[in-house]
């Protein structure tokens, strides 16, 4: 009894600090690890159908703006919350399965992870003991079993009900669609789990039991033709959501049978749903506004079944190959036929923004899998008809009492209102001009060699588009002022193509073509989902290693033009982390591999464009206080590995700032010393470093630990010790002294590590360099007083350093050396050990000399403040 009521308490309990977690405006940290400690609470029957709902209501209120990666790890953390304290037989199936769909698969909940398996192993468990679900009783079902639940709720789905028979109403919603996708693919996992040796045959028994009503219903597709439309769309949806779901995370997704059963029994389909496909696409069927969304469904499915027929081989007789032909033909008939001159109607218009739309989904089949070419390089009726297009052709907007007539009357007023609105029919526009620009980018990359690099126009160009260049540009500027920041990446690709070809005759256009582009991406630095996508296409069209090389050669505004971009870009980087990376990353490729195709590997674009490297070398912020806790964070939830499922489920973006370094450093070791372009290049970045460390010093006479200026003289001496194998001695003789010189500079500890390291690594290569060396101990004490402990640390490598000369040489030499009056008792001591040839007593003498200059230092340094000027710890 008493246990009983113990448990009450602590359910209560948790219920109310789970609650608590929703009536709050908490931020990521707190969230992700509370969350932490409710899933290592001990398993126990806490939680009911109360405790399910605001475990929910935590992900969906509370969450929904932290950063990506420490979300999924809380999601990760609730669910396994959920797994270790519900009390199972106060919860059905259906409460669970609603619960799963809170959580994102994109982010926490992905197939193949090791939270996806103990979500399997906890319903195999649990099975038989939840409450029974309302879909199963009320088709008669009463025993809880996973897999019954399953079967009930996909005949459910698929079954039709007496509403579903308008012709013009909505595309259902996605969210039953990857409920039963995720339950039926679970369940399959479970029995999976229960005959671990089953086999083949086993997986595709279970899975056929399950998706007989589906594909019963996909194989009537093509023969069917009074088979509803809700339920044709829900049975594609399904489809589609079954392929994206089953895809597992990591390197056993070659092995995963319930994969290549699920692909077979869909392949087996494909022939019915592109036929239905093509009907719908082709024969005037989608004729209002709310078709454009089934249309989007439609080319996604058809796209969907190209893979699928590619991973196993393309054969010419595929019954896809045959639809694709037929679509691109009657699409180009379409777009023909409705220049007429005609008034427009709705279905007209709506039938030319479909014909579009699958115009752009066969360029890009095309464009990402050669294996589709459907005619030969010769142009065809494809290419001659997309050349002739006219761009930026906007669509006359039709009467609104027109429009009504093709509504369906339960949502007439809703069409109307969408489609006649300017806003809702200049969206339908943008997507038509999207379109264009995704086909004419196929056309482009095909035909990039016929694109002349002169001024001048051909008088009957065949490809029209392709062979009159700078009215394309003309009009791919009017393109990005025209579509929305979200439709904007096909005209980046066309640019792409486009400005090297015209930097030369039609630099002026070029770089308003910068200037619009660029726009564009500094207006979306809070726009995530699109933001990623444009600034990689961005880049690779402004900082195209052509561009840069025909850039650099001219010395024009484009050259100049882009060097502000690119300060533009690092600029940016220091509010939104990983900018930065994009940028260096693609040079860093680009550079190496022009360098790699080359005979002699030329770097002259890389060093006309050094500074990106020496801004890469030196980059890293100062972050507040709550972003480097968050950054560490992410660290921590980074470093749990496979634990995590976030971090199977989400790819490394590498966006952290110390990738931007690792990435030009690399790009460093890559280098040939022995290639004259690379030591040139090499060279003239050592130089640009010791100027930037120079600058550095001058700006501020003190700096304090891992202050900025610290950061930035630390990664410059670093990479200077990167570089060092590299340099050879008629260059080092030009910047010893700046070395020595920088000894003598008041500096952290840690930057006159870095500084003794080079020299001593200096003077054992090249010992010709001693009796400059030698000569820094001539200097007055002001200089010696704050860097005496500098070359000390240098001398107690003395052993190493003079391996190859003789130790009288280095004795000799040592009795010249005059040193200030208040250090001569110590060097005393130092010139009886060299006497005597001993020269590792000498260095114990050194060590020894070096810690009472230092308590000197330091005790005349306490006023000043100033402990870390003798580079050695109190």
């Amino acid at each position: 009894m008493r246990f009983q009521r113990a448990l009450c308490i602590a359910g209560s309990f948790l219920l109310k600090f789970i609650r608590k977690m929703t009536s709050r405006h908490w931020c990521a940290v707190p969230i992700l690890f509370l969350s932490k400690a409710l899933a290592n609470v001990p398993r126990h029957k806490a939680l009911g159908i109360d405790g399910l709902l605001a475990l929910r209501d935590v992900i969906h209120c509370t969450m929904i703006t932290h950063q990506i990666l420490l979300r999924g790890a809380a999601q990760c953390y609730l669910l396994q919350t959920a797994m270790n304290l519900l009390d199972v037989e106060k919860v059905s199936l259906s409460d669970v399965s609603t619960f799963l769909m809170s959580l994102r698969q994109e982010e926490s909940l992905g197939r193949g992870t090791s939270l996806w398996t103990e979500l399997c192993d906890w319903l195999r468990v649990n099975e038989s003991y939840f409450k029974p679900s309302p879909t199963c009783s009320s088709i008669g079902l009463h025993k809880t079993s996973l897999n019954a639940y399953v079967k009930s709720i996909v005949q459910e789905y698929v079954k039709s009900s007496a509403w579903e028979t308008g012709e013009n109403c909505f595309m259902p919603d996605w969210f039953e669609a990857k409920l039963v996708s995720l339950m039926v693919l679970l369940a399959v996992d479970v029995e999976g789990m229960k005959t671990q040796y089953s086999g083949k045959q086993r997986t595709e028994n279970v899975l056929r039991i399950f998706l007989d009503p589906l594909l019963d219903v996909l194989m009537k597709f093509s023969t069917n033709a009074y088979m509803p439309l809700l339920k044709t769309d829900r049975c594609l949806q399904l489809l589609l959501k079954l392929l994206n779901t089953c895809r597992l995370k990591g390197s056993s997704a070659q092995d995963d049978e319930v994969s290549t059963v699920l692909q077979n029994f869909f392949m087996s389909t494909t022939e019915s749903i592109s036929e239905f496909i093509l009907r719908r696409l082709t024969m005037n069927e989608l004729n209002s506004v709310s078709d454009l969304d089934r249309c989007h469904l439609y080319l996604m499915v058809l796209t969907e079944l190209i893979n699928l027929h590619l991973k196993v081989g393309w054969k010419r007789g595929n019954p896809i190959w045959r639809v694709i032909s037929l679509l691109k033909n009657a699409s180009i008939q379409h777009l023909q036929e409705m220049d007429s001159g005609q008034e427009p109607t709705v279905g007209s218009q709506i039938q030319r923004v479909v014909s579009m739309a699958a115009l752009a989904m066969v360029c890009e089949a095309i464009d990402q899998k050669p294996e589709l070419q459907l005619d030969s390089l010769h142009a065809g009726p494809l290419e001659s008809f997309l050349s002739s297009l006219q761009l930026n052709q906007t669509l006359q907007k039709p009467h609104a009492e027109e429009q009504s007539s093709y509504a369906h009357p339960l949502e007439c007023s809703s069409v109307l209102e969408e489609s006649s609105s300017s806003q809702g029919w200049g969206k339908i526009v943008a997507q038509y001009i999207h379109d264009q620009w995704v086909c004419l980018s196929f056309l482009l990359k095909k035909y990039h060699t016929l694109i002349p690099t002169t001024g001048s126009e051909i008088l009957e160009p065949f490809l029209p588009a392709v062979q009159m260049p700078i009215r394309t540009l003309q009009s791919a500027l009017e393109a990005l002022t025209v579509l929305s920041s979200d439709q904007v990446l096909p005209v980046f690709h066309c640019l792409k193509v486009l400005v090297p070809k015209l930097l030369t005759s039609s630099e002026s256009l070029c770089i308003e073509s910068f200037d619009m582009a660029w726009k564009i991406i500094s207006s979306l630095s809070n726009t995530q989902l699109i933001f990623w996508a444009n600034l990689k296409a961005f880049v690779q069209f402004v900082f195209d290693n052509k561009v840069l090389t025909i850039a650099a050669k001219i010395k024009g505004q484009a050259y100049f033009k882009i060097k502000e971009i690119m300060y533009k870009i690092i600029e940016m980087s220091a509010i939104k982390t990983g900018v930065f990376n994009t940028l260096i990353s693609y040079c860093c490729q680009s550079w190496i591999v022009s360098a790699s195709n080359v005979s002699q590997g030329s770097l002259s674009s890389a060093k006309n464009y050094s500074e990106l490297i020496l801004e890469a070398c030196i980059f890293g912020t100062v972050f507040r206080r709550d972003q480097r806790l968050v950054q560490d964070v992410q660290t921590f939830i980074e470093n749990l590995g496979h634990d995590c499922a976030a971090n199977i489920v989400m790819e490394n973006t590498k966006r952290e700032d110390h990738y931007v370094r690792i990435c030009a450093v690399k790009f460093l070791c890559l280098l040939d010393g022995s290639n004259m372009s690379h030591k040139l290049f090499i060279e003239d970045l050592a130089i640009k470093l010791l100027d930037k460390d120079e600058l550095v010093s001058k700006s501020k006479k003190r700096y304090y630990v891992n202050s900025l200026q610290h950061r930035v003289k630390n990664r410059v001496w670093q990479t200077l010790l990167v570089l060092f194998p590299r340099l050879d001695q008629n260059f080092l003789n030009g910047i010893i002294d700046r070395i020595f010189q920088a000894g003598f500079t008041n500096n952290q500890a840690s930057i006159k590590y870095f500084i003794e390291w080079i020299i001593i690594l200096i003077l054992h290569k090249f010992p010709q360099f001693l009796p400059k060396f030698w000569d820094c101990f001539s200097y007055g004490e002001e200089n010696l007083k704050t860097s005496i402990c500098t070359f000390l640390a240098v001398l107690s490598h003395l052993d190493i350093i003079t391996q190859n000369i003789p130790e009288k040489c280095v004795s000799a030499r040592w009795q010249c050396v005059t040193v200030p009056g208040k250090l001569v008792h110590i060097f005393r001591k130092i010139k009886k050990a060299l006497a005597s040839d001993k020269i590792k007593c000498c260095l114990s003498v050194l060590n020894m000399c070096r810690k009472e200059i230092c308590l000197q230092s330091i005790e005349k340094a306490k006023t000043e403040q100033t402990l870390s000027c003798c580079g050695v710890d109190e």
